[in-house]
């Protein structure tokens, strides 16, 4: 029997970053026996929409029809271990599940669940939203927003319990993301022990990471999204705000770093607490520290700093700038 790892996500726990490596790296992946069964690094993306029948997605994506079952056809041609890998896998309701189990069969599946701080990863949840040109939600309403449901999107202990209808916990691994300012390496390392892999010859330099925003610069990109939203399909919106402007983005200041309000602090407090004894029970196999999904230090902001226009027209002429390198700031006819 052939054995298929399912790398779920969920979202903002270093997917990208570990897709990125396993696609560079597929031919060594496939001297260690290992199939990545994807024929372009953005068709894990399209079976997983496919296969989920664009449950999530807020538009057509017609390319992305029959991809799932071309992709499980490639698995079942390949006689060792193949590694199907996409965040949105996470997403996937208990029928999503059982359509994957069956669409697999008769292999033996094992599932890789991403953990990683609430606190953290709704921050990022968030800055991943603007980027994604969702409706416009503040900070503050979308942790409410999160307080009032249970979602997959953040909870890995949800997503292993549907898992464990169809796969035994000792076949369930959960990798915990560490705390921001750890080495890469140290997730990739998490990971490759849960695929049962070996990465020390691999090249992580340059790997594909998503670029995380300061409070200026989400809303800057806020009010870009409100403004063309009447004039341009969402699409087009998504292309502008990832293919043009994201790249030409300076890093983000860390004076200027994303905090959650402390009102949401006793819930979320509560919810880690309980997520980290839920994935104690399942069973599942811990790769990294439970303790890494505590909130950080430095999470919390009683008084929500306001952002100011000066700030945000400063960030704006630095983005144009940066987009048009014959222009300069002395060329600027602004007061």
């Amino acid at each position: 029997m052939k054995d298929v790892y399912l790398h779920v996500g969920p979202v903002k726990t270093g997917s990208t970053y570990l897709q990125d490596l396993l696609w560079r790296n597929r031919d060594d992946l496939a001297r260690q026996g290992y199939h990545h069964p994807g024929e372009h690094p953005n068709e894990m993306w399209l079976a997983t929409t496919d296969m989920q029948d664009h449950a999530f997605i807020h538009f057509e994506i017609p390319e992305s029809e029959g991809v799932w079952d071309k992709v499980c056809e490639r698995v079942a041609r390949h006689d060792g271990p193949s590694v199907i890998s996409h965040e949105v896998l996470g997403w996937s309701t208990a029928d999503h599940v059982a359509k994957v189990v069956h669409s697999l069969a008769p292999a033996r599946l094992h599932v890789v669940v991403m953990a990683r701080s609430l606190a953290t990863i709704l921050s990022s949840l968030w800055q991943e939203k603007i980027k994604m040109v969702y409706p416009d939600t503040s900070l503050s309403d979308f942790v409410v927003a999160e307080c009032e449901t249970r979602s997959p999107w953040t909870d890995a202990s949800l997503i292993v319990d549907r898992w464990l209808a169809h796969v035994p916990p000792t076949r369930i691994h959960v990798v915990t993301v560490p705390p921001r300012g750890a080495e890469p390496t140290v997730l990739l390392g998490r990971f490759a022990r849960a695929l049962g892999i070996e990465t020390t010859s691999w090249h992580t330099g340059g790997a594909a990471r998503n670029q995380s925003l300061d409070r200026v610069q989400a809303e800057l990109l806020r009010r870009l999204n409100v403004t063309s939203s009447s004039t341009q399909h969402v699409r087009a919106q998504r292309r502008l705000i990832n293919g043009s402007l994201l790249p030409r983005l300076r890093a983000a200041d860390p004076r200027r770093e994303i905090r959650l309000p402390a009102s949401g602090r006793g819930w979320i407090e509560t919810e880690t607490s309980r997520r980290i004894e839920a994935l104690q029970r399942s069973g599942a196999h811990i790769h990294g520290d439970l303790a890494d999904l505590r909130t950080p230090d430095g999470a919390w902001e009683d008084t929500p700093l306001r952002v100011l226009d000066q700030d945000v027209l400063d960030e704006a002429l630095q983005l144009l700038v940066s987009s048009h390198p014959d222009l300069t700031p002395d060329r600027l006819d602004i007061v």
